[in-house]
């Protein structure tokens, strides 16, 4: 006897009940329509049933936040998510209202991402409020569908479609309303789906709502949420609802320059309840255990591997070989998203993303007696994964752990041109990463090796053996760590006239008639992961008159100036990204002619924050002086308290990375040589007028 059905995931007990629902499901239905562009469709027709519609009111009213805001409102964001018997439709109404002429062109068009894979997109409402009335402006014939592969330009193909809605007519103090439904998802993520919201942005909100249904008996975790973001969880027969609504969001003040880990906007994060144990034990079913043979040309490489006699030396061989030969590209379609391709597949076509090269290398690891596994991590959020609900939808990279003398070594195979002991790479940004593993008991931190140099010292000297002659200079930059990884990545794709001719563009920036003597000669230890470059030019005149005979000689500690960039905002309330930690070392030498008095003399500068320490200290010796500076960048990020201090310091030491080195001239010797560069002029005037 069948006492009770199921209509749009609701439990249904009677039959009176039974006909209403369905009568209702006829209505819900009947403008919904079906329209083809090409390979990819989308339907139109009203909301699903399990959907609160929200009402617009007339008025945004005086006083709330956003009233009197002249640029961009949200009168409504709305977002519920129906998860219930896995149909996974997720419902969005945006109503907003452009302020400003210049927000027009946003407010004219609107593009909904949706993978047309696993997913069907339903659009409700396309509408324009002008003076109190609302109209229609949706036009089935006019919505493009395209795949955009915006992300191809990166080496990822992930089969998004974009649908393209395009408004005619829209004015300042328009109201557009846009409601729309994605129903399905992934396979491959089932269990592990996560919902995530900001309840703050960028521009003030009337009205945000948020909504998720969960299926009967659901335990759920909730995190990023305090006592004002906290969201309402209410059990019922026909599941468990999880809602959030705030009325007044101002605007929040995005000041930039904030490490991976923090987010400025406030966000709520719900999810079933699980550890991090659960997750790995997901994970692993994707990553089964390969005992085939892999090709022959590979197993002959593992072979030949396997002859190196120190664990180390296995695991660099491997890992260059997956760094270097096979090529980065993702091809992330369907369950392509989180599952990797046999690593003789990826061996094969020489191509993948980071967790086919991570399935690959940690295959090739285990062959040659090393024990080693995938590891997820998140290159965008990093450390601050831990404060997330255990999900796999926390992830977005693989890299590798991997195990050597009882140490755990982190790889990433996606890196090309690495160098070095791959135990001395830093990859402590990423923060923590969940080893793929049935033991895996939860998240390991990742730590910065005591071993790791990241480190650049470039030299420039000048030589002025005459007074009124060229003056050479040559210049030594030397690269270690992932500097040089950086550097060798760089240099390795360009042709030596084009690396030429943009190094002396560089210096023909600073000084005037710049030569190069010759093409630069790179010398690189990829072994030891040092990388140096030598460059040569003559320059006609690169001391400035100041007068009274003073030759001015202007230089510029251009390797520490993107470590110290200021960041777009000197208030900065923190937390604060301040850069890659590394030793940054640049040196002027200068040898000027022997009749020349340096105008200057010994001096040692001292500026240290909480994230760095530089040192600047000049020296005389005759004719010869010296210019060094030392930056320490020893923290990758600073917390809030520490911003405002850093940043006084941090103004300082800019001004220090210019300066001057002045001379004076004998008054003798500055007369003659303006004599001389006279009569050059002249002569030069002569030549080109006789070669008219």
């Amino acid at each position: 006897m069948q006492a009770a059905g199921i209509v749009g995931g609701f439990m249904v007990n009677n039959k009176a009940a039974l006909l209403a629902l369905l009568v209702a499901s006829l209505v819900t239905t009947a403008h919904a329509e079906e329209f083809s562009k090409g390979d990819y469709h989308f339907s139109t027709g009203d909301e699903p049933a399990f959907v609160h519609r929200a009402d617009v009111p007339s008025t945004w009213p005086a006083g709330v936040p956003g009233a009197d805001d002249q640029r961009w409102r949200y009168w409504l964001y709305d977002v519920q998510i129906d998860h219930r018997g896995g149909r996974e439709r997720t419902y969005v109404d945006h109503v907003f209202e452009p302020r400003s002429v210049a927000m027009l062109g946003d407010a004219g068009r609107f593009e909904i991402d949706f993978n047309p894979d696993c997913q069907t997109l339903a659009i409700h409402r396309v509408e324009v409020r002008r003076d109190g009335k609302w109209t229609t402006r949706l036009n089935p014939a006019r919505i493009s569908l395209a795949r955009r592969e915006g992300e191809f330009e990166n080496d990822v193909s992930n089969g998004a479609v974009s649908a393209l809605v395009v408004l005619d007519d829209v004015r300042v103090g328009d109201l557009v309303r846009i409601a729309y439904t994605i129903e399905g998802a992934n396979p491959v993520l089932a269990g592990q789906r996560l919902d995530g919201y900001h309840v703050g942005y960028r521009n003030p909100a009337l009205d945000v709502r948020w909504r998720a249904l969960y299926d009967p008996g659901t335990r759920l975790a909730v995190r990023g949420a305090t006592a004002k973001y906290a969201p309402r969880i209410d059990s019922r027969a026909d599941g468990v609802e999880a809602s959030l609504a705030r009325q007044g969001v101002a605007a929040v003040q995005d000041y930039g320059n904030y490490p991976g880990w923090h987010d400025p906007y406030p966000w709520i994060q719900v999810g079933p309840e699980q550890g991090w144990h659960d997750v790995a034990k997901w994970a692993t079913a994707l990553y089964p255990a390969v005992t085939a043979p892999l090709p022959a040309d590979l197993e002959a490489r593992v072979a030949q591997w396997r002859r190196l006699p120190a664990p180390v030396a296995r695991m660099t061989a491997a890992l260059r070989a997956v760094q270097d030969e096979v090529r980065y590209f993702g091809i992330e379609m369907g369950e392509g998203t989180h599952r990797p391709q046999p690593p003789s597949e990826t061996w094969t076509r020489r191509f993948g993303d980071c967790k086919d090269k991570a399935y690959l290398l940690a295959t090739l690891l285990g062959r040659l007696d090393i024990k080693a596994v995938p590891a997820l991590v998140s290159a965008d959020d990093g450390k601050a994964v831990a404060d997330f609900v255990p999900s796999a939808s926390d992830f977005d990279h693989v890299i590798v752990r991997a195990t050597i003398d009882g140490h755990a070594v982190w790889l990433d195979p996606t890196i090309a041109q690495q160098g070095g002991d791959p135990r001395a790479v830093d990859l402590s940004v990423l923060g923590v990463g969940l080893p793929i593993a049935p033991d895996s008991e939860g998240l390991e931190k990742i730590s910065r090796p005591a071993n790791a140099r990241d480190e650049v010292a470039s030299v420039e000297r000048f030589g002025a053996a005459k007074a009124d002659g060229p003056v050479s200079l040559d210049v030594e930059t030397t690269y270690h760590g992932a500097l040089a990884d950086a550097a060798r990545a760089s240099l390795i794709g360009q042709r030596p006239e084009d690396l030429s001719r943009r190094y002396t563009e560089y210096y023909g920036k600073r000084y005037p008639k710049v030569e190069a003597v010759q093409a630069p000669t790179i010398e690189d230890d990829r072994a030891a992961d040092e990388l140096r470059v030598q460059e040569h030019y003559r320059l006609a005149m690169p001391f400035t008159e100041e007068g009274d005979g003073v030759r001015a000689l202007s230089v510029f500690a251009e390797p520490l100036d993107k470590p110290l960039q200021l960041p777009d905002s000197m208030t900065h309330p923190g937390p604060l990204h301040v850069g890659m930690p590394g030793v940054y070392r640049y040196r002027v030498e200068v040898d000027a002619p022997a009749a020349w008095n340096a105008r200057f003399g010994l001096e040692a500068q001292h500026r240290e924050s909480a994230a760095f320490a530089l040192d600047r200290n000049v020296t005389v010796e005759g004719s010869r002086a010296k210019l060094d500076y030392v930056l320490d960048l020893r923290a990758r990020d600073l917390e809030a308290t520490d911003v405002d201090r850093h940043l006084s310091i941090l103004r300082a030491a800019r001004d220090d990375l210019s300066a001057a080195l002045r001379y004076q001239v004998p008054a003798t010797l500055d007369t003659r040589q303006r004599e001389d560069r006279l009569k050059a002029l002249l002569r030069d005037a002569v030549k080109t007028g006789g070669a008219q």
